[in-house]
């Protein structure tokens, strides 16, 4: 399984074979469920899903696993990540559209879709907020899948166009400062307390605001928004560590995000917040 979710795809982001979903998502095959479960628990398995977003055109180009060290892997959640087969061998954007799954078998949630996209010159997968997201629970069919997904592809054009809105504002230096700040509030607090645990600073917020290609040297508020993003999900930020060996701190480089189901949260509120700053 991968390491962490950045590292999930191919490095040239076509398809991904049923060999590699199975490296990278075992639990994406599984045909069974927890054995805490009774038989009234019917699953709607990921590799039954997989065969249904083909049949729409969709093609994985992503796959992901929570590690779990209590219950069996084959029942973990996963994520699967879909693209347009055009769009795959075809497209020439800098921006896809995709759908994102998450699924589990061991009973902790339903299933779910989630509107997204795949920013290529910095290989970031985004995924859309408040409006983006669908459910259906495990004891549906899947004719019921297929009318989610079906409602999930009508929202893609107006995800994409709400984007272009993004594209569409200049922030000045107060608003990116203010999205940078909330963006690392979706995964740590600000050290403004003296008790143990993980915190960001004022350095934090400043390491995510920053550039690391030319392409990013820009101030419209989609760009400050992956900028964010890639600082909060892939660690590029200093982040203050308080315990009791040292109680007034450490500075250390923060960990890339390695949680399935805490990318997906992540994602999504950033998504929204940056759609709350720059629309305010």
């Amino acid at each position: 399984m991968a390491k962490h979710v950045i590292f999930s795809r191919n490095v040239n982001n076509s398809a991904l074979s049923t060999e590699r979903i199975q490296q990278l998502a075992p639990a994406a095959f599984s045909t069974t469920k927890a054995d805490r479960l009774t038989d009234r628990y019917v699953s709607l398995n990921t590799s039954d899903i997989i065969t249904v977003m083909q049949d729409y055109g969709y093609a994985p180009v992503q796959a992901a696993q929570k590690r779990s060290r209590k219950n069996n892997p084959a029942h973990s959640g996963h994520m699967v990540a879909f693209a347009k087969t055009w769009d795959i061998d075809f497209g020439t954007a800098d921006i896809r559209p995709e759908i994102i799954l998450y699924n589990s078998h061991d009973g902790t949630g339903s299933v779910r879709l989630y509107a997204g996209c795949f920013r290529f010159i910095c290989d970031n997968g985004l995924i859309a907020g408040d409006g983006f997201q669908s459910r259906i629970y495990h004891s549906k069919a899947l004719s019921g899948f297929e009318e989610m997904l079906r409602n999930t592809v009508a929202t893609l054009p107006t995800m994409m166009e709400r984007l272009e809105r993004l594209r569409g504002v200049t922030l000045d230096p107060h608003r990116s400062i203010l999205m940078a700040k909330r963006g690392v509030e979706t995964r740590w607090d600000m050290l403004e307390q003296q008790t143990n645990g993980v915190y960001a600073t004022f350095q934090t917020v400043a390491d995510v605001l920053k550039f690391h290609r030319h392409q990013d040297n820009y101030m419209d508020a989609f760009t400050v928004f992956n900028r964010i993003q890639e600082g909060v999900i892939r660690g590029n930020a200093f982040v203050k560590s308080l315990s009791d060996k040292h109680p007034n701190g450490v500075t250390r480089k923060a960990r890339p995000v390695s949680s399935v189901r805490e990318n997906i949260r992540i994602n999504s509120e950033l998504w929204d917040i940056a759609e709350d700053i720059a629309f305010a």
